[in-house]
This record gives structure tokens, sequence and C-alpha cells, in this order.
């Protein structure tokens, strides 16, 4: 039984191919869980940012606090 050189080639190239998609697949979701997480941590940031500045702000005029 003898093997023909375009087989291996087909095969080896085909292998390739269904590889270099995974990853490109694998990065491309990546990407998207990265820019997801971004997108989470900037709306934390923007609360906690919110919280102190509403704190600073009673800090500095205690004549506006509301105890009742």
């Amino acid at each position: 039984m003898k093997i023909d050189i375009k087989w291996i080639v087909g095969f080896i190239g085909s292998a390739l191919f269904g590889l270099c998609t995974w990853v490109l697949v694998s990065i491309v979701d990546l990407k998207e869980d990265i820019n997801y997480i971004k997108g989470e941590l900037f709306g934390i940031e923007k609360a906690i940012g919110r919280v102190y500045n509403y704190i600073n702000g009673i800090k500095n005029n205690p004549a506006e606090w509301n105890l009742y």
C-alpha cells in the first residue's frame, strides 16, 4: 500500500485550517468577554464615584445633612 503525498498534504492542510478557525473564534469570543467585563467595571466605577462625591459633599457642607 502506497500513501500518496496529495492525501497527506490535504489532511495536514485541512487540520491546520480547522485549528486556525478554532483559534480565531476563540480570540473573538475572548475579546467579547473582555469588552463586557470592561463595561461592567466602568459602571461600578461610576457608582463608586457618585457615592464618593455624595459623601464628600456632605462632609464639606454639614448644614445639608437630613437627619430627620
